[in-house]
């Protein structure tokens, strides 16, 4: 197959940051190339050169034999090639319909919008993915995984040579995901290449043809995918070994005679009907559930973001009443939430508003913030947990998605909790990040924190968790316990084989 794009010896510097170095490789047409590295190796650099929305510091991009003199999403509109990021670019206040097809021409003779043209496309394109989406309905209202397929679908309905995606499946459930895997073949099955990014490396495995591992923005290998295994990637990625990752921990710390935080009889939100459970002293629990389950909704109702209908939450022995975040907080509950973009951080503001933000009040004397306590306290913190940023002044939304993470569970530390809910702790980070949050979790429950962990991952439970419990229909529908902790027990109460 011909090369379709070839970057030659392209470099990109940031001030003194020095993201890409001397990068080389080729998109063959009609093919899927995976893109590896950890968070911080340049894949979004590099994403970004081939879409246009960056010019290389030194270097050429070749597209279809002709090299680049300007660097445009326009331009590359008009070559073809369009772009999914990680961090979705929707409408909100829109309807699906209006997000799938914001250029299609659906107006009447008398210049109205032809709503019943609209519709037919939007529900044709829903149909892919056996949506049960009203194609009427308001992008606000849907989840953030179906979101995440609305914007892919916008762009694959588009007239495309390569289209790069970015994270696709970070916040799709395992059925989306495998749909969305069968949709890429068939663009490659139409002679359409695909730039495939995901931390997900069974993913890569089964879909790419060839792949590309970049390290600390050098590259590193371009490899068929003929015969490779998990471990290859891995070590090539962050060039050390990372089997300790998925290895369930030897030992647990926690103290089932201290109740640290629970629920009792708990309804609400989205149908949650008599959740009751307990959270020991220094145990990492976990909670899993398939899409609909309940389990989203139960994150956010045991912090207070959500109001019950009925029953209450405790703090070890203190009922909260009609509990909200600051309440939490303040009875010692810190909150992890599952989506960096639109709730997890103020993306433009410095670390040092992000990391103190929770714990300004203690930080402040007769109402005036006092600047060297909170520079104090982000520098202690960044430390901590080792963020890569160029100093305090930066904001998340000039760092990687895995120091993202880090930020925000540095705030969620600042209060210095009793209990952390996490949710979705590791979504979207690297194989070498992730291991880093993992070992901080089992930190915080070997000193005595508590640490709820809801999670998709079954992996990640697996290896963190002294308990999951499994919700389906809105209820939890069992417990496992050490060793009974399995992917395979674990999905079958989730899917209602059998009940525990």
């Amino acid at each position: 197959m011909p090369d379709l794009v070839e970057l030659r010896h392209v470099s990109k510097s940031y001030g003194p940051v020095q993201a890409l170095k001397d990068v080389s490789f080729s998109i063959r047409a009609g093919e899927v190339h995976a893109l590896l590295g950890e968070n911080g190796a340049g894949k979004s650099t590099t994403m970004r050169v081939v879409r246009g929305e960056t010019a290389p510091s030194k270097g050429e991009v070749v597209v279809a034999g002709q090299t680049l003199t300007r660097f445009s999403p326009a331009v590359s509109d008009d070559l073809g090639i369009a772009m999914v990021h990680q961090e979705l670019a929707i409408f909100n206040g829109l309807t699906v319909a209006e997000n799938l097809a914001p250029d299609l021409p659906t107006r009447n003779r008398a210049g109205f919008v032809n709503r019943k043209a609209l519709n037919e496309f939007a529900t044709a394109k829903l149909n892919l993915f056996n949506l049960i989406i009203a194609p009427d309905q308001l992008m606000s209202s849907l989840t953030t995984g179906q979101k995440q397929i609305v914007e892919i679908l916008r762009t694959i309905s588009e007239s495309r040579r390569l289209i790069i995606l970015d994270e696709p499946t970070s916040s799709l459930n395992a059925q989306e995901t495998e749909t969305l895997l069968d949709l890429i073949k068939s663009l490659r099955a139409e002679g359409k290449s695909v730039l495939f990014v995901s931390h997900r490396i069974p993913e890569v495995l089964e879909i790419s043809d060839r792949i590309t591992v970049l390290r600390d923005g050098e590259y590193i290998e371009t490899l068929e995918n003929a015969g490779l295994t998990e471990a290859d990637l891995v070590q090539r990625m962050v060039g050390r070994d990372m089997g300790e990752l998925h290895r369930r921990r030897a030992s647990s710390g926690a103290n089932r005679d201290i109740v640290a935080f629970g629920a009792k009889g708990v309804s609400g939100v989205g149908g949650l009907n008599d959740v009751t459970l307990d959270l020991y002293q220094g145990e990492v629990l976990g909670v899993f559930g398939l899409e609909g389950s309940g389990a989203s909704e139960l994150s956010r109702l045991l912090f207070g973001l959500d109001v019950p209908a009925a029953g209450t939450l405790h703090v070890k022995e203190n009922v909260v009443p009609n509990p909200t975040p600051l309440k939490m907080i303040d009875a010692g509950v810190t909150y992890l939430s599952p989506d960096r973009s639109e709730s997890g951080l103020f993306k433009y503001r410095a670390l040092t508003d992000n990391i103190t933000a929770p714990v300004l009040s203690r930080l402040s004397r007769m109402g005036l913030i006092r600047r060297t306590k909170v520079q104090d306290t982000s520098r202690a913190y960044s430390d901590r947990f080792e963020i890569k940023a160029g100093g305090l002044a930066s904001t998340p939304a000039s760092l990687s998605g895995g120091n993202q993470q880090k930020v925000m569970m540095a705030a969620c530390l600042t209060p210095d909790p009793d209990v952390v809910i996490v949710n979705e702790p590791t979504r979207g980070v690297d194989v070498g990040a992730k291991a880093e949050m993992h070992r901080k979790l089992i930190e915080l429950a070997e000193n005595g924190t508590s640490v709820m962990v809801f999670s998709s991952e079954l992996p990640e439970l697996v290896s963190l968790c002294d308990r999951v419990i499994v919700m389906r229909s809105n209820r939890i529908v069992g417990e496992l316990i050490g060793d009974e902790i399995t992917e395979d027990s674990a999905m079958t109460l989730a899917a209602g084989s059998a009940v525990h």
